[in-house]
């Protein structure tokens, strides 16, 4: 008898244990455990019609611009510096150096 009270108590618990994450994950607004799955396998859908290939092409290009574009910017950094040190003599005339 006491096996059997003991798996009663240890079954409630565990069905409380549910309801709890059930009612956590309501309250992110998806609708319980079951929307939660439901939302599991739509995600599971959309990121399968992505590509590794293609994800990898748009990264790799993605790298490249902001290459150029740091490259770019230390360049017109190198330039803003240059213009200054131009600018800049004891009498404020431009004198390049």
């Amino acid at each position: 008898m006491t096996s059997s009270l003991e798996m009663r108590r240890q079954a409630e618990a565990i069905i409380r244990s549910y309801g709890e994450i059930d009612r956590h994950v309501a309250e992110v607004g998806i609708d319980g455990i079951d929307g939660l799955m439901e939302l599991s396998k739509v995600m599971e859908a959309a990121v399968g019609v992505v590509s590794f290939l293609e994800l990898e092409r748009v990264v790799g290009e993605i790298r490249s611009l902001l290459e150029r574009l740091v490259r770019m910017d230390s360049e017109l950094e190198q330039l803003r510096v240059l213009k200054l040190v131009m600018a800049s003599d004891d009498e404020g005339a431009l004198v390049p150096r």
